[in-house]
Protein backbone atom coordinates (compact mmCIF):
# COMPACT_ATOMS: atom_id res chain seq x y z
CA UNK A 1 0.00 0.00 0.00
CA UNK A 2 0.95 3.44 -0.87
CA UNK A 3 1.11 5.43 2.27
CA UNK A 4 1.55 9.21 3.19
CA UNK A 5 1.54 11.74 6.05
CA UNK A 6 0.01 14.15 3.76
CA UNK A 7 -1.79 12.73 0.91
CA UNK A 8 -2.79 14.65 -2.04
CA UNK A 9 -4.87 12.52 -3.44
CA UNK A 10 -6.97 12.87 -0.56
CA UNK A 11 -8.97 15.08 -2.23
CA UNK A 12 -10.76 12.84 -4.82
CA UNK A 13 -12.63 11.51 -1.41
CA UNK A 14 -14.48 15.06 -1.83
CA UNK A 15 -16.28 14.03 -5.16
CA UNK A 16 -17.43 11.14 -3.85
CA UNK A 17 -21.12 10.61 -5.73
CA UNK A 18 -22.94 6.84 -5.85
CA UNK A 19 -26.03 5.33 -6.77
CA UNK A 20 -29.60 6.42 -5.23
CA UNK A 21 -31.31 3.76 -3.81
CA UNK A 22 -34.76 3.24 -5.07
CA UNK A 23 -36.28 4.43 -1.60
CA UNK A 24 -33.84 7.60 -0.94
CA UNK A 25 -34.91 10.90 -1.04
CA UNK A 26 -33.19 13.38 -3.01
CA UNK A 27 -29.82 13.74 -2.27
CA UNK A 28 -26.44 12.92 -3.95
CA UNK A 29 -25.06 9.72 -2.21
CA UNK A 30 -22.24 8.52 -1.68
CA UNK A 31 -21.34 4.98 -0.27
CA UNK A 32 -18.46 4.29 2.02
CA UNK A 33 -17.44 1.03 4.00
CA UNK A 34 -17.54 0.66 7.65
CA UNK A 35 -15.06 -1.74 9.55
CA UNK A 36 -15.52 -2.74 13.30
CA UNK A 37 -12.75 -4.52 14.70
CA UNK A 38 -12.29 -6.71 17.05
CA UNK A 39 -8.90 -8.11 16.62
CA UNK A 40 -6.85 -8.63 13.35
CA UNK A 41 -6.41 -6.90 10.60
CA UNK A 42 -7.78 -6.44 6.53
CA UNK A 43 -6.84 -5.92 3.18
CA UNK A 44 -9.70 -4.21 1.17
CA UNK A 45 -9.83 -4.09 -2.66
CA UNK A 46 -13.07 -2.39 -4.71
CA UNK A 47 -13.42 -3.82 -8.10
CA UNK A 48 -9.93 -5.65 -8.22
CA UNK A 49 -8.10 -2.33 -6.93
CA UNK A 50 -6.37 -1.94 -3.45
CA UNK A 51 -7.84 0.81 -1.52
CA UNK A 52 -5.24 3.12 0.14
CA UNK A 53 -5.76 5.47 3.24
CA UNK A 54 -7.53 8.41 2.57
CA UNK A 55 -7.33 10.01 6.10
CA UNK A 56 -9.16 6.99 7.80
CA UNK A 57 -6.67 4.15 8.90
CA UNK A 58 -7.08 0.71 6.69
CA UNK A 59 -4.69 -2.42 8.38
CA UNK A 60 -3.15 -4.54 5.57
CA UNK A 61 -0.57 -7.52 5.93
CA UNK A 62 0.34 -7.84 9.57
CA UNK A 63 -1.13 -4.44 10.80
CA UNK A 64 -3.35 -4.06 13.78
CA UNK A 65 -5.97 -2.23 13.14
CA UNK A 66 -5.69 1.62 15.12
CA UNK A 67 -9.20 1.78 15.64
CA UNK A 68 -12.40 -0.27 16.89
CA UNK A 69 -14.59 1.24 14.10
CA UNK A 70 -13.29 2.95 10.89
CA UNK A 71 -14.82 4.29 7.59
CA UNK A 72 -13.33 4.77 4.21
CA UNK A 73 -15.21 7.12 1.31
CA UNK A 74 -15.36 5.03 -1.68
CA UNK A 75 -14.64 7.88 -4.47
CA UNK A 76 -12.20 5.63 -6.78
CA UNK A 77 -12.48 2.97 -8.72
CA UNK A 78 -16.25 3.43 -9.12
CA UNK A 79 -18.05 0.78 -12.13
CA UNK A 80 -21.41 1.75 -13.25
CA UNK A 81 -24.07 -1.20 -12.12
CA UNK A 82 -22.42 -3.42 -9.33
CA UNK A 83 -19.55 -2.75 -7.63
CA UNK A 84 -17.57 -5.61 -5.52
CA UNK A 85 -15.50 -4.72 -2.63
CA UNK A 86 -13.86 -7.93 -1.51
CA UNK A 87 -12.60 -8.04 2.17
CA UNK A 88 -10.00 -10.54 2.68
CA UNK A 89 -9.58 -10.63 6.94
CA UNK A 90 -7.25 -11.84 9.05
CA UNK A 91 -8.56 -12.31 12.88
CA UNK A 92 -11.31 -14.21 14.99
CA UNK A 93 -14.02 -11.03 15.08
CA UNK A 94 -15.07 -8.19 12.52
CA UNK A 95 -17.63 -6.73 10.81
CA UNK A 96 -17.96 -4.31 7.51
CA UNK A 97 -20.55 -2.73 6.22
CA UNK A 98 -21.65 -0.90 3.47
CA UNK A 99 -23.52 2.05 4.20
CA UNK A 100 -24.64 5.41 2.27
CA UNK A 101 -24.67 8.88 3.09
CA UNK A 102 -26.34 11.96 1.69
CA UNK A 103 -23.42 14.05 0.88
CA UNK A 104 -22.68 16.74 3.31
CA UNK A 105 -24.50 14.55 6.48
CA UNK A 106 -22.76 12.67 8.78
CA UNK A 107 -25.58 9.90 9.43
CA UNK A 108 -26.12 7.07 7.61
CA UNK A 109 -29.38 6.85 5.18
CA UNK A 110 -29.16 3.65 4.38
CA UNK A 111 -27.04 0.24 5.45
CA UNK A 112 -26.62 -1.36 1.97
CA UNK A 113 -24.57 -4.64 3.09
CA UNK A 114 -23.38 -6.56 5.49
CA UNK A 115 -20.92 -9.15 6.21
CA UNK A 116 -19.21 -10.67 9.33
CA UNK A 117 -16.45 -12.53 10.35
CA UNK A 118 -16.16 -15.29 13.65
CA UNK A 119 -12.48 -16.09 11.68
CA UNK A 120 -10.20 -15.63 8.48
CA UNK A 121 -11.36 -16.02 5.34
CA UNK A 122 -12.43 -13.75 2.22
CA UNK A 123 -16.41 -12.42 1.65
CA UNK A 124 -17.62 -9.48 -0.36
CA UNK A 125 -20.11 -6.78 -0.50
CA UNK A 126 -21.87 -4.95 -3.18
CA UNK A 127 -23.63 -1.65 -3.84
CA UNK A 128 -24.65 -0.27 -7.41
CA UNK A 129 -23.94 2.87 -8.59
CA UNK A 130 -26.92 3.89 -11.22
CA UNK A 131 -25.90 7.36 -12.33
CA UNK A 132 -22.94 8.39 -15.04
CA UNK A 133 -19.59 8.59 -13.86
CA UNK A 134 -16.86 11.14 -15.53
CA UNK A 135 -13.56 9.86 -14.21
CA UNK A 136 -11.05 10.37 -16.43
CA UNK A 137 -9.81 6.28 -16.50
CA UNK A 138 -13.30 5.25 -17.67
CA UNK A 139 -12.43 6.88 -20.67
CA UNK A 140 -8.98 5.19 -21.54
CA UNK A 141 -8.22 2.63 -23.99
CA UNK A 142 -8.25 -0.81 -23.76
CA UNK A 143 -5.01 -1.83 -25.75
CA UNK A 144 -2.53 -3.68 -24.06
CA UNK A 145 0.46 -2.59 -21.98
CA UNK A 146 2.83 -1.89 -24.82
CA UNK A 147 5.40 1.21 -24.33
CA UNK A 148 4.00 1.32 -20.62
CA UNK A 149 6.77 0.49 -19.38
CA UNK A 150 8.84 3.48 -21.64
CA UNK A 151 6.43 5.58 -20.57
CA UNK A 152 7.13 5.05 -16.71
CA UNK A 153 11.12 5.22 -17.55
CA UNK A 154 10.39 8.49 -19.46
CA UNK A 155 8.70 9.89 -16.24
CA UNK A 156 11.57 8.79 -13.95
CA UNK A 157 13.93 10.27 -15.76
CA UNK A 158 12.24 13.40 -15.84
CA UNK A 159 11.92 13.64 -12.52
CA UNK A 160 15.58 12.29 -11.79
CA UNK A 161 16.89 15.66 -14.05
CA UNK A 162 14.23 18.17 -12.75
CA UNK A 163 12.24 18.15 -15.79
CA UNK A 164 9.60 19.28 -14.08
CA UNK A 165 6.98 20.11 -17.34
CA UNK A 166 7.20 16.57 -18.42
CA UNK A 167 6.61 15.00 -15.13
CA UNK A 168 3.17 17.58 -14.96
CA UNK A 169 2.17 16.46 -18.25
CA UNK A 170 2.09 12.87 -17.81
CA UNK A 171 0.43 13.87 -15.07
CA UNK A 172 -2.67 15.52 -16.63
CA UNK A 173 -5.47 13.57 -16.62
CA UNK A 174 -5.21 13.50 -12.75
CA UNK A 175 -4.33 17.02 -12.49
CA UNK A 176 -7.14 18.18 -14.21
CA UNK A 177 -9.62 15.41 -12.27
CA UNK A 178 -8.08 17.50 -9.12
CA UNK A 179 -9.31 20.56 -11.20
CA UNK A 180 -12.73 19.12 -11.77
CA UNK A 181 -13.45 18.08 -8.42
CA UNK A 182 -11.78 21.17 -6.95
CA UNK A 183 -12.69 23.96 -9.18
CA UNK A 184 -9.30 24.66 -10.32
CA UNK A 185 -6.04 22.57 -10.49
CA UNK A 186 -3.36 26.03 -10.35
CA UNK A 187 -2.92 25.57 -6.45
CA UNK A 188 -2.38 21.76 -7.13
CA UNK A 189 0.29 22.06 -9.96
CA UNK A 190 2.12 25.16 -7.74
CA UNK A 191 2.24 22.44 -5.53
CA UNK A 192 3.70 19.92 -7.59
CA UNK A 193 6.36 22.06 -9.48
CA UNK A 194 7.56 23.35 -5.83
CA UNK A 195 8.38 19.65 -4.51
CA UNK A 196 9.75 18.38 -7.82
CA UNK A 197 11.94 21.04 -8.55
CA UNK A 198 13.05 21.92 -4.50
CA UNK A 199 13.27 18.11 -2.82
CA UNK A 200 14.99 15.13 -3.70
CA UNK A 201 13.08 12.62 -5.43
CA UNK A 202 13.32 8.89 -5.22
CA UNK A 203 13.24 6.32 -8.24
CA UNK A 204 11.87 2.98 -7.64
CA UNK A 205 14.05 0.40 -9.52
CA UNK A 206 11.91 -2.42 -9.54
CA UNK A 207 8.62 -2.59 -10.86
CA UNK A 208 5.37 -4.79 -10.88
CA UNK A 209 2.77 -4.19 -13.48
CA UNK A 210 -0.75 -5.48 -12.78
CA UNK A 211 -3.91 -4.67 -14.85
CA UNK A 212 -6.61 -3.32 -13.22
CA UNK A 213 -10.18 -1.98 -13.86
CA UNK A 214 -10.22 -5.02 -17.11
CA UNK A 215 -7.06 -3.81 -18.51
CA UNK A 216 -8.26 -0.08 -19.16
CA UNK A 217 -5.78 1.11 -15.89
CA UNK A 218 -2.32 -0.61 -14.82
CA UNK A 219 -1.06 -0.29 -11.46
CA UNK A 220 3.09 -0.14 -11.23
CA UNK A 221 4.50 -0.28 -8.26
CA UNK A 222 7.63 -1.68 -6.63
CA UNK A 223 8.22 -4.27 -3.92
CA UNK A 224 7.07 -2.85 -1.06
CA UNK A 225 4.21 -1.47 -2.65
CA UNK A 226 6.47 2.43 -3.77
CA UNK A 227 5.54 4.26 -6.30
CA UNK A 228 8.00 4.80 -9.61
CA UNK A 229 8.65 8.06 -8.37
CA UNK A 230 8.09 10.07 -5.01
CA UNK A 231 8.77 12.92 -3.16
CA UNK A 232 9.00 13.66 0.31
CA UNK A 233 10.39 16.44 3.06
CA UNK A 234 9.17 18.71 4.89
CA UNK A 235 7.19 22.09 4.40
CA UNK A 236 5.81 24.94 6.22
CA UNK A 237 6.78 22.34 9.57
CA UNK A 238 4.54 19.63 8.26
CA UNK A 239 5.86 16.33 6.94
CA UNK A 240 4.64 15.51 3.39
CA UNK A 241 5.36 12.50 1.08
CA UNK A 242 3.68 12.79 -2.47
CA UNK A 243 3.64 9.77 -4.95
CA UNK A 244 3.88 9.58 -8.71
CA UNK A 245 2.78 7.64 -11.58
CA UNK A 246 1.73 4.44 -10.02
CA UNK A 247 -1.71 3.90 -12.19
CA UNK A 248 -1.32 4.37 -15.45
CA UNK A 249 -4.09 4.88 -18.68
CA UNK A 250 -3.47 4.75 -22.45
CA UNK A 251 -5.01 7.46 -24.03
CA UNK A 252 -4.84 7.35 -27.89
CA UNK A 253 -1.15 6.58 -28.42
CA UNK A 254 -0.60 8.26 -24.89
CA UNK A 255 0.17 6.76 -21.96
CA UNK A 256 -0.82 9.03 -18.52
CA UNK A 257 -1.08 8.75 -14.95
CA UNK A 258 -4.75 8.83 -14.15
CA UNK A 259 -4.32 8.68 -10.05
CA UNK A 260 -1.89 7.95 -7.61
Amino acid sequence: MIGCKLKIAIVFAMAAVAGMPAVASACDVSHGVRAKIESGSYRATLNGVLLKDRGVKLSSGNEAASQASTEHILSEWLVTGKNILKIDYDGSAAEFQIFARCKGEYDDHDIVDTVNFTSSSSKQLSFEHEGPLDYNYLKADIAGDEGLLDAVKKLQDAARTGDVDTVLHMHAPLIEEFGRQIGSADGFTSYLRTILSGYPVEIAKTLTVTPIMGGRVYQIVGPDGQPPISVSGKMDKSSFSWPGGAYWAKFGDEWAVVTN
